[in-house]
């Protein structure tokens, strides 16, 4: 399980009444404990995977632990996400590559007071671009190319399609086509679909569509 720290910030008193009115919430206030929130997964079935020649590399959560300031006083979230991570092997160079990536995250919204705390929600494709990219070492000069739509979940949302630079192994570098969806609510999380995949695959981009409009959310699916 990962864990990662950052700061959100909430503003002021109304965000400490609506705590102190959150069933359960209490030790929260008073700081002697933290409010933990867990999101339901959001996976692509095999009907899906299947079509595309996509098979499931990882579903897990990811633990993120945040520092939420309420009325000048620090108080701890801890938000569990569902990460879902699908792939396909590609030869590059004679060696086989897991390159061509689906991952679909869903993350508690985190709601207090009626005030939204998660950021993903008012980000664009480009600003979830710089935050995904920017966690994986070897890709550069990355460029946006397009936005388009996709469905998720059933919602027409904006795809940002960007390019970049990756390097598979030392001396070993393709271009990389990216596509990065806007957040979608379903039910109380938000979720991110990315697909990246090296530009020599032809067609490729198709697969990301049927992948992007096969995601289903556990929770606003009924499961």
């Amino acid at each position: 399980m990962v864990r990662r720290r950052d700061v959100l910030r909430a503003g002021g008193a109304a965000a400490l009444g609506g705590l102190a009115a959150t069933s359960g919430c209490l030790g929260f206030v008073t700081g002697s404990e933290p409010i933990e929130v867990s999101a339901s997964p959001a996976t692509v079935p095999d009907a899906a995977l299947s079509e595309t020649g996509y098979a499931e590399y990882r579903v897990e959560p990811m633990e993120i632990e945040r520092t939420v300031e309420v009325a000048g006083q620090s108080r701890t979230v801890v938000a569990r996400n569902q990460l879902a991570q699908y792939d396909r092997a590609v030869e590059v160079a004679g060696q086989r590559y897991q390159a061509a990536v689906f991952t679909v995250l869903s993350t508690p919204a985190v709601e207090i007071a009626g005030q939204t705390l998660n950021p993903v929600g008012g980000m664009s494709a480009a600003e979830l671009a710089r935050r995904t990219i920017g966690r994986y070492e070897g890709i550069g000069d990355v460029e946006q190319l397009d936005d388009e739509t996709a469905q998720v979940l059933g919602t027409e949302t904006t795809v940002g399609v960007f390019e970049a630079e990756t390097e598979l192994t030392e001396g070993v570098t393709v271009d990389t086509r990216i596509h990065v969806a806007n957040a979608v609510r379903a039910g109380a999380d938000f979720v991110v679909a990315v697909g990246a995949y090296p530009t020599i695959l032809s067609g490729e981009d198709d697969a990301v569509r049927t992948l992007m409009g096969a995601v289903v959310h556990e929770e606003s699916d009924g499961g």
